[in-house]
């Protein structure tokens, strides 16, 4: 289960859970031809993206206004019991989602191809 700040998110997925490293490297070479390398770990900035298929309306519109009042906060994502701090991820869109079906004049019942994008703090 997901939940993000006091919203639970059920059918969402974490899209990029795996293959993430949490080291940085850099390569140098000396004048002389010698390689020096330095090796750290990350302490902030994992990209978190999740995703559901669809979603009601009502919950892409809470997501969203969470998304509006909590620009530049940080807040709690809990995945499964495992509890990051994180906040949305601006250097992209951070919520994309588009209409089930396209309507005229009222709103679709549902969301589809939700996709969120958070980093870690």
């Amino acid at each position: 289960m997901i939940t993000l700040d006091t919203i639970a998110l059920p059918q969402f997925v974490w899209l990029n859970r795996f293959g993430y490293s949490a080291h940085v490297s850099r390569t140098e070479f000396a004048l002389d031809g010698a390689m020096h390398t330095e090796v750290a770990t990350k302490q902030a900035g994992r990209p978190i993206v999740l995703f559901s298929d669809g979603e009601e309306l009502s919950l892409f519109e809470s997501i969203a206004a969470h998304a509006a009042a909590n620009a530049a906060a940080s807040f709690t994502l809990d995945i499964n019991g495992e509890e990051m701090t994180v906040m949305w991820d601006y250097s992209a869109q951070p919520i994309t989602g588009s209409p089930s079906i396209n309507y005229s004049d009222y709103d679709p019942d549902e969301i589809e191809a939700i996709t969120l994008r958070l980093i870690t703090v």
